[in-house]
Formats: C-alpha cells, structure tokens, sequence
C-alpha cells in the first residue's frame, strides 16, 4: 500500500544581520536600515507577501549583493512552490560562504523539492561536516533517508535534531512520522498528539495521526483524525483515500467507494485509489464497474491487480 504522508522541510536561516556558518569568517554585516530595502524585503517576507518581498529583494541585491539576501530571495522562492529559481539564489549565496551549513542546507532543501535526492544528500553531509548538530540538516538527511525506506537511521537523525530543536515543529513531525514507519506505533501517536497540542488545526499532523491509529486498530479515533483533517483541507484528496481505507477495512463498502471518488476527483495522479475503489466495487457486487477502476489503475502503471483478476477471469480481456 502507498504510503500516503507528508514530510516536512525545514528553511534554515541565514540572517540578514549576518551569516550564521560559524566556519565563516568575516560574515558578520550591520543590520538593514530602517525602511531600506533589504528591511523592507525581510518585513514582507516575514508578513508572508512572497511576491513583493521578491521585488524588495530583488532591488537590494541591485545596490548590493550580499548572501543573506541571496537566502532570503530562495527562501521566499521556496515558500512561494518555485524551487528550481530558489536553488539557483542558494548557488549565488554559496560563491560567498561555500561552508555555510545553513545556505547547503538551504540548498538541499531545493534539491529535494526538484527530486534531486542525490545532490541534495551530498548539500547535507557537507553541510553535517561543518556543524554535525545542525538541526535542519538533520532533518534533510533524514527525510532522504526516508525516501530510501532507511527508517532507523532516519529516526536516529531526527531524535538527534528534536535534541537541538526540541520545539521545531517540522522535526517533531517527522520524528513521529519516522517512529511510524519502524512501527513504534504508540510512540508515533504520543508524538504526534503533542503536535496537536500545540496546533489542533494541523490537517497533517491529523491525517498523519489518523493513519498511526488506524495500524493501531483504534478505528474510530481514526475516523475522528481523518474526518478532521478533511474539514481543515477539504480539497486535499490523500484524506479522503486514507478515510476510505479504513471504511474499506471496517467493510463499508459503500463509504469508502464515496470517498476514494472524492480522493481521486481531488487527486487524480493517484492511481491506488483506482485500485481500491474497484475492489470495494467487487465487493458491492458491481463487478463492470470495478473491472473499469481496475483498468484506469493499469492505465497509470499500476497492473498488479488487473492481471490478477484476468487470471481469476474476473475481468476478461
């Protein structure tokens, strides 16, 4: 079965008062003057206007190009779903402090949104080299680690972050999602509650928890996670397949075929949700329209099934 959670980056900071590589030297720059517009970038950036903190930054780096507006400008790019111009301001930045954990980091982190694993692995082991603590280059290598199915190690690095970030949020999750994949259940579940403590609207952190509950046969406190994190995202088609799987589980055949219609009207790339709904079809007793699901899974490259029933002569060629 897919795995259907969300990880989550970290952006390191690069201050726009100075470099934070403590391998750096001479990094150290006087902070932006009121109403320049490198102080103008950072307020609109702080205030989540991405476009016109890009403009500020932009014409900063006209009158003078440093690192911290070259981070700040990939960071907003980041935010803002653009990685690939994002990783290109990292690049800029690293001409002037090549041993910057925080811009390789940075720069991993563009690397990962572009699928680029590899390169992305190499930005943060060296960026591990110069500061072996470094929280969000834990977190990086981690969820490459993830990406390679290496639970263990993974978990082992971001044990190590949440040690020197215990209230960053981003690496809390990904602990617990990790305590999940290596079936530490009841550890994934008190993990993530304590995520939703601090942020009882977490659609993810909900979906997440849900999925955990679920493995542990808490079924209707699942439900509750994944009816939830519907009503927080409601356009988010992963939360509707995963509470479809569970009324699959529990036999509500009719349930589940309603919302993996609603998962895959929201997230059509899916092709398991085909998969699934054709079975609880089956189940029903529609056996056309199941063979149909069945068929448009193999159309997106997921045949295991299909061949299955051809074989069972279930679905005839």
């Amino acid at each position: 079965m897919m795995r259907h959670i969300f990880y989550s980056l970290l952006v390191a900071s690069v201050l726009l008062s100075g470099c934070a590589a403590k391998n750096a030297k001479n990094t150290q720059t006087s902070a932006p003057v009121a109403g320049s517009e490198a102080a103008i970038a950072a307020s609109l950036h702080k205030e989540g206007n991405l476009s016109e903190a890009l403009e500020h930054y932009a014409k900063a780096i006209e009158e003078k190009e440093t690192p911290q507006l070259r981070n700040g400008a990939g960071a907003a790019l980041l935010e803002g779903g653009n990685p690939q111009d994002a990783l290109q301001e990292f690049n800029r930045a690293l001409v002037f402090y090549p041993a910057s954990p925080e811009l390789l980091t940075n720069k991993g982190t563009a690397e990962i949104l572009l699928g680029n694993d590899d390169s992305a692995e190499e930005s943060f082991d060296k960026a591990l080299s110069y500061a072996p603590n470094n929280p969000a280059a834990l977190n990086g290598k981690a969820l490459i680690l993830l990406r390679k199915k290496e639970y263990e190690s993974a978990l082992i690095l971001l044990i190590k972050a949440a040690k020197e970030a215990p209230e960053d949020k981003a690496i809390i999750f990904n602990k617990a999602l990790s305590f999940e994949a290596t079936g530490l259940l009841e550890d994934a579940d008190k993990t993530l509650t304590k995520v939703l403590e601090n942020d009882p609207e977490d659609a993810e952190a909900r979906n997440a928890r849900g999925i955990v509950r679920m493995k542990r046969k808490k079924y209707e406190l699942a439900r509750d996670d994944f009816t939830f994190a519907i009503a927080l995202s409601p356009t988010t088609g992963i939360f509707y397949y995963n509470k479809a799987i569970l009324e699959q589980r529990l036999m509500e055949y009719e349930k589940a075929v309603t919302n993996y219609t609603r998962s895959i009207a929201y997230d059509p790339d899916n092709p398991a949700a085909y998969v699934n709904r054709g079975e609880s079809y089956f189940l029903l007793g529609k056996k056309e329209k199941g063979c149909k699901d069945l068929e448009k899974a193999c159309d997106a490259g997921l045949c295991e099934k299909l061949e299955s029933y051809h074989t069972a002569r279930l679905c005839m060629d």
